[in-house]
């Protein structure tokens, strides 16, 4: 058995609390008055500024995939070629130094690459790592962002192996960097590649490990808030309610409210795992009312049904195979998670890794780096990340 060390961290956030607070600005004489919210594209323009002034590295990357499934879950996929988009982000010491290292991570149903890039500062994911020395690549999985065929032609299995051919692709440089500006000029090779998830994003990160060897397989994994042995009632209520809506075929990604019409022309095969926004917010945030998760309930994707369809089997298929799993894991679990428990019956599965550690981040929801205490999680997994090199 591999040795685990359990860590709890203390609940000190002050930078997303000061990022929760709002800014108060002097009204005629009756006191304080709130000023207005920013708009989407004031906020992605402060992140900007923020990268730019820390010597902080962020370029659109783009990679071209095949939804195809050679992973241990057997499921249906489409064949066909798409292009993955995301970010490169990271200081820019560490893309230009020997043997660089990054963390490619995968988000879980209902929330895209926004998910890693909340553009406020201390919840934006891949800014606070990189300021903390780490190299981080986000992507939309396919179903989400820009790519959204039909939401059946695709699997939890297809999802897997669309995610090693990403990590074969960073090792060798084979991707595609977008108007760079003042990052690399050429796709950066990394030598070193931890796979990171959270939710469904950790599932499918376990069944890329166990299904794939060599350059196509990580070195490290970090799963975050998923514990296939401790899905809560309350989440399978939603999740059986989303599987039901599937069953009848689903809607488009981007529909309104209420089924398509009969000539609807987008790919249908979506549905909502939580319905609205107080739905989607308690579900996700121990205070549904914070900053964080007004935020968040405005970017709420819809998920695609073959990924969806394809839990239950990958639970099972989990239970024969996570044994396989080889590489150092790190484990990060929300005190106050309504979806997922159990999270130490989970770890040991994980009989075959050389070394487990588990995070524990109190009085925090399911998306717990968009929670109080991610500052803290984020040193304790930027720690980890070193440890691994």
């Amino acid at each position: 058995m591999p040795g685990t060390r359990n860590t709890l961290i203390a609940g000190g956030a002050a930078a997303v609390l000061a990022a929760a607070a709002l800014l108060l600005l002097p009204s005629g004489g009756e006191g304080p008055a709130a000023a207005p919210a920013p708009t989407p594209r004031e906020r992605a323009e402060a992140t900007a500024a923020r990268l730019a002034a820390a010597d902080v590295v962020d370029v659109p990357v783009s990679f071209t995939v095949v939804n195809r499934n050679d992973s241990r879950l057997p499921c249906n996929s489409d064949g066909e070629e798409y292009t993955l988009r995301g970010h490169l982000t990271g200081p820019a010491r560490a893309l230009e130094g020997p043997d660089p290292a990054v963390t490619v991570y995968q988000h879980g149903q209902a929330a895209g690459e926004w998910f890693w890039r909340l553009d406020e500062p201390g919840l934006h994911h891949t800014e606070e790592m990189a300021l903390l020395g780490e190299v981080s690549l986000t992507l939309d999985r396919l179903g989400y962002g820009a790519e959204r065929p039909d939401g059946l032609g695709m699997c939890l299995g297809s999802q897997a192996d669309m995610t090693a051919q990403v990590i074969e692709r960073v090792r060798e440089g084979d991707y595609t960097v977008e108007g760079a500006g003042d990052g690399p000029a050429d796709p950066p090779a990394f030598a070193h590649v931890t796979l990171a998830g959270h939710h469904s994003g950790a599932q499918i990160a376990q069944i890329a490990a166990y299904s794939f060897d060599g350059p196509a397989a990580p070195d490290a994994l970090a799963l975050l808030g998923w514990s296939g042995t401790g899905v809560t009632d309350r989440a399978n209520a939603r999740f059986f309610g989303g599987l039901a809506s599937c069953m009848q075929g689903g809607v488009p990604a981007d529909a309104g409210a209420g089924p398509p019409g009969p000539g609807a022309a987008d790919p249908a095969g979506y549905t909502y795992v939580d319905v609205g926004r107080t739905s989607y917010t308690r579900a996700n945030f121990a205070d549904p009312g914070s900053p964080a998760a007004d935020l968040a309930a405005g970017l709420q994707d819809r998920t695609p049904c073959g990924d969806l369809g394809t839990q239950v089997e990958a639970l099972a298929t989990d239970t024969r195979n996570l044994h396989r799993i080889g590489v150092p894991v790190l484990f990060a679990f929300a005190d106050a998670d309504t979806r997922v428990a159990d999270g130490a019956d989970h770890a040991a599965l994980f009989t075959g890794a050389p070394d487990t550690r588990t995070v524990t981040v109190p009085d925090a929801g399911h998306y717990l780096v968009l929670e109080p205490g991610a500052a803290d999680l984020r040193a304790a997994l930027a720690d980890w990340l070193e440890e691994q090199r």
